[in-house]
């Protein structure tokens, strides 16, 4: 963000602000830039009972060159503010920066999502060799139907059942994006909420 190498953030202070907005014209503001923010990456983190759901999100800045970043990225739940059991989902599809109209929807199913619900442990070593027991609803009894992937190295399955899959960690070789994915065959990815 800018040009912070001398660790001066002051003219950042209460100018760069993150915004989000339901139609793309009336911007709320969700945090202003304090002075804690540092080259590298910034994070901010919200808790449960404090998510600020919107469709579009901004960095605005009151000051020239403020809002100089190399990357934004977003991890989380994408969410959608209703409780029903199904919902048409519209299909945006953008191919290098032009909008191409979709007229098909997609039906979702909660009955047909698999859900995690608890992972134990939460951590384990980089060497491999921990088995971790990821539990919710959706899961295949077939153990060769559900795929695991943590930071990107395969967690081997070693058990599964509708609601739990155990598997072995894998070598975590140098540093590597946190990331986790869990797949069920003819289901598609988990919801990792």
């Amino acid at each position: 963000m800018g040009d912070i190498a001398d660790g001066d953030t002051t003219y950042l202070q209460d100018k760069l602000i993150f915004q989000g907005s339901d139609d793309n014209t009336t911007y709320t503001d969700i945090f202003k830039v304090d002075l804690n923010v540092h080259e590298g990456w910034n994070y901010k983190t919200w808790e449960a009972g404090s998510y600020q759901k919107y469709r579009y999100y901004r960095f605005h800045g009151d000051a020239a060159n403020i809002c100089i970043m190399n990357e934004l990225k977003f991890t989380g739940v994408e969410t959608i503010d209703n409780e029903d059991p199904t919902y048409d989902c519209d299909v945006k599809v953008i191919v290098q920066g032009q909008d191409n109209a979709v007229t098909n929807k997609v039906l979702f199913k909660n009955t047909l999502t698999p859900l995690l619900t608890a992972i134990s442990p939460r951590y384990g070593t980089v060497t491999g060799g921990t088995s971790v027991t990821f539990t919710g609803t959706g899961f295949s009894e077939v153990m060769t139907d559900n795929t695991i992937v943590i930071d990107g190295i395969p967690c081997v399955v070693d058990s599964a059942s509708a609601t739990a899959v155990v598997c072995t960690t894998g070598k975590r070789p140098g540093l590597r994006t946190s990331r986790l994915d869990i797949k069920v065959a003819n289901k598609g990815s988990v919801a990792l909420q």
